[in-house]
């Protein structure tokens, strides 16, 4: 039988940077673009993969435990491994699969920041999930793909938010797990399953409302931004750890401050919280060294400002995006024609409630 299955991009509201320590917060959203994975199973002794970003990839299943090669397949080879040891659990049992995988979170090829990586690893997941039978509950799928991105150590010290979204949609409230306590696990030896089945201290996933007459603004740089190398070409240095421990004591009242206005459809409380939690991070960036505002993200965000429009950078900086947040669709208008005229090209996105 024939499968789709789809995972969704986000983008940040408030809470970057201190999302990738453990037990912090921060309010993703789910956009509508999305990885498509169509999959079925079949008696081949093969997984065969098509991506129309990659071409065509075959791994016989005596390579699907073997270790990484480095290569543009990783992520997907990884998640097939966590997956097929997760379910099968030894070679005599596998079973063929065919999968085909399709991205429309580029733009005149280039990527969004949307989180694509993990949205990869969540819609084969899903998709997996729907050939199989397997039944996985949404915070099961979250854990897998959280295992996958773990072993991998170009994305390990993320935050998992992406996966998050990607698996759930919607606007979420998330809060990080402890991520040394997992790791532990899997040093251990511990299977997928069991560490799937174990509390994992720290982690909360809740879906927030979103007012009906709010509306989003996404201003696309045209320069793509690595989030995983700026967080991983971080040096630790005491500097650091203390501008670190800084950020997450000021983050926490911002965040919980931006959920009650969410709740309680309070735009002000809502635009004080994001505009407040801008100004830590540049603190923060500035502090430990980090290229955070290009000279597009800092004109994207004045031209917010002088519309009187609150307006913030989603994800680590470097390029990407800039969210606006308005009260009438007038205000997003000005907004995106002003972002026109100086280069910066609105995205036609919104909030995706897709999280099956």
């Amino acid at each position: 039988m024939l499968v789709t299955a789809q995972a969704p991009g986000k983008l940040f509201l408030i809470g970057e940077y201190a999302i990738t320590f453990p037990f912090q917060s921060a309010v993703a959203f789910a956009v509508d673009k999305y990885v498509t994975v169509t999959a079925e199973s079949n008696d081949m002794q093969v997984v065969d993969i098509t991506s129309d970003q990659l071409g065509n990839l075959k791994i016989p299943f005596e390579q699907i435990q073997k270790p990484l090669t480095i290569d543009n397949w990783q992520l997907v080879k990884r998640t097939m491994a966590v997956l097929y040891q997760y379910h099968f659990k030894n070679l005599s049992v596998y079973q063929g699969l065919k999968l085909n995988i399709t991205s429309d979170l580029t733009f005149q090829g280039k990527k969004l920041g949307l989180g694509s990586s993990a949205a990869v690893v969540v819609a084969i997941i899903k998709a997996f999930n729907q050939v199989f039978n397997l039944k996985l509950s949404k915070q099961e799928q979250f854990k897998l793909g959280a295992l996958v991105m773990l072993t991998l150590p170009q994305f390990s010290k993320g935050s998992m938010a992406d996966v998050a979204v990607a698996t759930y949609g919607n606007v979420l409230s998330y809060h990080k797990f402890d991520d040394f306590f997992v790791n532990q696990l899997l040093a251990n030896g511990m299977d997928y399953a069991t560490i799937m089945q174990r509390d994992w201290p720290g982690l909360a996933i809740k879906i927030l409302p979103w007012p009906t007459d709010w509306q989003i603004a996404i201003g696309w740089t045209k320069t793509p931004a690595d989030t995983q190398e700026i967080l991983n070409h971080i040096i630790p240095s005491e500097k650091i750890a203390v501008a670190k421990e800084k950020l997450a004591l000021t983050t926490k009242p911002l965040i919980n401050k931006f959920i009650l206005g969410l709740e309680n459809s309070n735009f002000e409380m809502v635009s004080q919280s994001i505009l407040l939690n801008a100004t830590d991070i540049t603190n923060y960036t500035n502090e430990v060294g980090i290229n955070y505002l290009t000279a597009s993200l800092t004109d994207a965000l004045k031209i917010a400002t002088d519309l009187h429009i609150p307006a913030k950078i989603s994800g680590a900086g470097g390029g990407d995006n800039v969210i606006a947040i308005t009260t009438r669709n007038e205000n997003k208008e000005k907004l995106q024609k002003a972002w026109q005229r100086s280069g910066i090209i609105p995205l036609p996105l919104h909030i995706a409630t897709l999280g099956e």
